[in-house]
């Protein structure tokens, strides 16, 4: 019977060159990159979902013998009495929460290094012909990504189940490492020879897996491996910097770039500060994207429209705006050539609503317009004026086009300014009854991640208290997570789908939101719509001004002081107040 171990960690942190050196103990085999996870994850999805499977098999313990057998027939000619199976998904909390119920406590070698070197020797490997694009997009800088986000979820959740391997330890110290990894799976010490080391016992196929052959190439003596960092990555060095969690570090204790003290500056309102900084980062580095993304934001503050989204456009790069280039052969449409262009929506639903609209001007333009959308939308955007057809975004790589363009981006070769926009609407409104009284429709928040990322997220209590003794018929449009916060004088409506959501929002005289797509659904019917915004909003608001360009109907509550929601909330009470005074004079007359 073999004692099984774990070996995972970073890609290109000396993971290979560990497995290869231990092999020469002889009582350790250690494989390669392994399929054992998989050979489980299997077995264990199996088990959760086929219904059969659980009711033979009553007992939860035998998913654990099954998971033993299958390590121990994978490993069943190995000679040696201690396996440690090679995986980057071993530390995974989850699957560590199975091995511990099937083997005992799993004992995880995991070798880490600065993760800008792991990406740099990759480009040292790989010799890309487009580095930035390499970095940006490739598949291994993926799996790089992955893979520390894997280990930091793991080492978080139980570091006692880590050996950490350090690859300058490794390097200045390669015995006392060694024999580190040797008391935690409770060998005692031995002398490796550093000198002989036998690569083909961890050799992998690269070039198939990864189409770069020599990635698990070793040398037969151990040495460092020479590279400058910062000249491989250029200007994306910094974009790699992640704590060394290993070490206790965390995102705080970092040192902060001054991309980062422009936005701490921009989220707290002090825009004047991160304009200076923004400005400054443009003169070291004109060619960094992401400061660029940032600046097109400050752009489009000062009245620039043109100027603001071509520099957001850049934040694509960065994949900090829009949706990665769709599965087409076509180029992107110039704005005034005719012909079947693919208005591709991207981002959010309430981005995909907002981008709908541009049918209408490219249509006027001699083209015919197919939009792509999310499949729940489909119905919504069927009606909209210049739209010929609509199609999944799954499906649209079997769509005839000559041209396409990324909506978020459809104002830059449309060419227009903020005076070009127009704020009608543009989404049908349908007929539905309305009960007599004013019905005010309310949505407190969107994704908890969103929210919280973009520092949206308000005590609902602040909204429920503004509006609660104002003579109305209130209705929720919170749909999911914060349905449970509805108030009882606030009427549930059904929001199973987006015709239904539709149709409650049309029969609202006033819908309150926050920045979330029953907005832009609403403000695209033209139906009367209050956004809660905060102090650094959504692009979409970034003029700073309490009307909206994009539409008619929408006014704009913003927070005034980072943090503190009191004020647009103390705004709507006086504005409700207002307006019901206003149809009691009415009404009086």
């Amino acid at each position: 019977m073999i004692s099984l171990y774990f070996l995972s960690g970073l890609p290109r942190s000396g993971s290979t060159v560990l497995a290869a050196v231990l092999n020469q103990h002889p009582q350790l085999h250690v494989t390669p990159t392994s399929g054992l996870i998989d050979l489980m994850g299997g077995i264990c999805q199996q088990w959760e979902q086929n219904p059969t499977m659980k009711v033979q098999e009553q007992n939860i313990d035998s998913l654990y013998s099954l998971l033993r057998s299958v390590a121990a027939a994978k490993y069943e000619h190995i000679q040696k009495p201690i396996v440690i199976d090679k995986s980057r998904g071993w530390p995974a909390p989850q699957i560590m929460a199975t091995l511990e119920k099937a083997f005992g406590q799993p004992k995880i070698i995991a070798t880490v290094r600065n993760v800008p070197d792991c990406a740099a020797s990759f480009v040292r490997v790989a010799k890309p012909k487009d580095v930035p694009t390499f970095l940006r997009e490739g598949g291994l800088i993926d799996h790089l990504k992955s893979s520390y986000t894997t280990l930091q979820a793991g080492y978080a959740a139980a570091p006692e189940n880590f050996c950490i391997v350090d690859y300058d330890d490794l390097m200045d110290h390669p015995q006392e490492q060694l024999n580190r990894v040797l008391a935690f799976i409770g060998l005692e010490p031995f002398e490796f020879d550093l000198m002989a080391i036998e690569g083909s016992t961890v050799k992998e196929r690269d070039e198939e897996a990864w189409g770069i052959p020599g990635l698990h190439t070793i040398r037969s003596v151990l040495e460092r491996s020479t590279q400058d960092s910062h000249a491989l990555l250029g200007g994306l060095y910094d974009q790699f910097c992640q704590p060394a969690f290993w070490k206790g570090e965390t995102p705080e204790s970092r040192p902060k770039q001054p991309i980062d003290l422009q936005l701490e500056a921009s989220t707290r309102g002090d825009f004047e500060k991160g304009w200076e900084i923004a400005c400054q980062i443009e003169k070291e580095k004109p060619e960094d994207n992401r400061a660029a993304y940032n600046r097109g934001w400050y752009l489009l503050r000062q009245g620039k429209l043109q100027e603001g989204m071509a520099l957001l456009d850049r934040g694509r790069v960065e994949q900090v705006f829009g949706n990665r280039r769709p599965q087409t052969s076509a180029p992107i449409w110039d704005g005034h050539t005719t012909g079947t262009v693919l208005l591709n929506l991207e981002g959010g639903l309430g981005d995909q609503i907002h981008g709908v609209r541009w049918a209408r001007d490219i249509s006027r333009r001699g083209c015919r317009v197919i939009v792509a959308c999310s499949g729940q939308l489909a119905g919504l955007f069927e009606s909209v004026a210049g739209v010929s057809a609509v199609v999944q975004h799954e499906a649209l790589f079997g769509v005839y086009h000559n041209f396409w363009v990324p909506a978020m981006s459809a104002v830059v070769p449309l060419g227009y300014e903020y005076k070009d926009i127009s704020g009608r609407a543009y989404l049908v409104k349908p007929e539905v009854q309305k009960p007599t009284r004013m019905r005010i429709g309310l949505r407190w928040y969107g994704s908890q991640r969103f929210e919280h990322e973009h520092h949206k997220k308000f005590d609902p209590q602040l909204m429920f208290n503004a509006v609660k003794d104002m003579d109305a018929d209130f209705i929720s449009l919170q749909r999911d997570e914060g349905a449970e916060q509805r108030p009882e004088w606030c009427r549930e409506v059904p929001l199973s789908h987006w015709g239904e959501t539709r149709d409650a929002v049309a029969s609202c005289d006033l819908v309150i939101s926050a920045c979330t797509s029953i907005a832009h659904l609403a403000g695209a019917m033209g139906v009367e719509t209050w956004v809660i915004s905060p102090v650094m909003p959504y692009y979409l608001w970034a003029d700073g001004k309490s009307t909206s360009v994009w539409y008619d109907s929408v006014l704009l509550f913003r927070q005034e002081v980072f943090g503190e929601w009191e004020a647009p909330f103390n705004s709507i009470r006086g504005a409700l107040r207002l307006k019901f005074n206003d149809i009691m004079s009415t009404t009086s007359i």
